[in-house]
């Protein structure tokens, strides 16, 4: 027999102090996976044909892409490294890793600016369309770049600009494959794994992520005029740094402010902010819609799925699917709200047509604040009217919280919880 569903209201003191008013962190925003290198790449004819090798014919990577024309390989050997430098890639490039090569943070490294996102940018590895002006971007342009085969480490350090990725890119497509971005820093500012912005359309595959402050793999739009990034986020491994406690909470995967894009197959760890806080997420979807979650394991988070709008940039994040996903240990196992706020809110935040369908979501050691489940339209500013209805959440297996589902709206579908 199915256990009983344990709904409770939305007033509902603790949770009010917990999730709806704590608010999630956002953008940016199990153990690690042996990233493959980039194969046996020589140069010489045949699939793994190289145009520039670093170090035989150029001594750094920079030089190397300098060196190759558009279209070319630049292969890197580890041979030559550790490679202490910034890369900054503007034109169309495969760079592959031979061996497993390590791009090491600079510590002179360039800032630049990016017109989607406001703040200043201080990445080990750049790719970008379009024109630069004294470290800032600007254009339409887009390129074309692969990259493969390297280990990226931030050196636990701090920038000198607001953020810190280890690979960004910006109006750029391609594959960011078998790649190891570790040891970010965390220290008050924010650091990131990998981030796509702009007219980016990108595979993000089979890469370690470990070590952030503030996200391990992000797909962003900046909710306004300018073309969005599309993703396929698969079988990445982010381990995040868990109990920060300070500074920024870290989100493992997010999709946000109008990307669009897939999650499947990733395992996601350790993205916590701190003891019951409701802060950090697994994997969040941030006002855009039609984003898919699937069969991806979340361990050890604060919240394991988050979906939400506060009508901050653009008002939904409608239209999800969350389907198979596997989540334990987390203050709430799956989250969907919407949220306005006092002087943040700009349009009614919907969270809407949303699936939540054969998830297991599991706490081992709950409190008496965690919830498995929960569906909120929380009204916090009187001017604008939240909108969370018509979700799906059926055939869930949810054990182990206090609250096997928190239900505070009308129009959602809820069936049994299957044992």
């Amino acid at each position: 027999m199915s256990p009983n569903i344990q709904r409770k209201a939305t007033d509902r003191r603790t949770i009010l102090k917990g999730i709806g008013a704590s608010g999630l962190s956002i953008v940016g925003f199990g153990g690690v996976v042996n990233a493959q290198p980039g194969g046996n790449a020589q140069p010489g004819g045949g699939a793994n044909t190289c145009d520039v090798v670093v170090p035989d014919d150029e001594s750094t990577i920079q030089a190397g892409v300098a060196a190759a024309d558009a279209g070319d390989t630049v292969c890197v050997k580890a041979t030559g490294g550790p490679y202490t430098e910034q890369v900054v890639v503007s034109k169309d490039l495969t760079l592959r890793g031979v061996n497993d090569p390590t791009i090491e943070a600079s510590n002179s490294a360039s800032e630049f600016t990016i017109p989607e996102s406001g703040p200043t940018w201080e990445p080990i590895v750049f790719v970008f369309g379009g024109s630069t002006s004294g470290g800032d971007i600007s254009g339409t342009g887009v390129i074309n770049v692969d990259i493969s085969g390297f280990t990226i480490d931030g050196a636990g350090t701090q920038p000198s600009a607001r953020r810190k990725p280890g690979i960004l890119y910006r109006n750029a497509n391609g594959k960011i494959s078998d790649n190891k971005v570790e040891n970010m820093g965390v220290g008050g500012k924010q650091t990131f794994g990998i981030l796509a912005y702009g007219d980016s359309t990108v595979t993000i595959m089979d890469n370690s992520i470990s070590e952030y402050e503030r996200g391990g793999i992000g797909v962003v739009g900046d909710g306004g005029t300018h073309p969005s990034p599309t993703a396929d986020i698969r079988a990445n491994t982010v381990t995040g740094s868990t109990g920060i406690g300070e500074g920024w909470g870290p989100n493992g995967i997010q999709i946000g402010f109008g990307a669009d894009g897939k999650i499947i197959n990733n395992e996601v760890s350790d993205n916590r902010y701190a003891d019951k806080a409701f802060t950090a997420s697994g994997i969040i979807i941030f006002e855009s819609d039609g984003v898919q979650v699937k069969r991806n394991t979340i361990t050890n988070s604060d919240v394991g799925i988050a979906c939400g709008s506060w009508g901050w940039y653009l008002p939904t994040a409608d239209n999800t699917k969350i389907v198979q996903n596997d989540v334990n240990e987390a203050n709430a196992g799956i989250l969907l709200r919407a949220v306005s706020f006092e002087g943040i809110t700009q349009s009614d935040p919907s969270v809407s047509n949303t699936k939540v369908v054969n998830n297991t979501v599991s706490d081992p050691d709950p409190d008496d604040i965690d919830t498995g489940i929960a569906v909120q339209a929380l009204d916090v500013d009187p001017n604008y009217d939240p909108t969370v209805d018509n979700n799906k959440v059926i055939r869930n297996t949810v054990t182990g919280f206090a609250d096997q589902i928190l239900e505070g709206v009308t129009g959602t579908k809820i069936q049994a919880i299957e044992p």
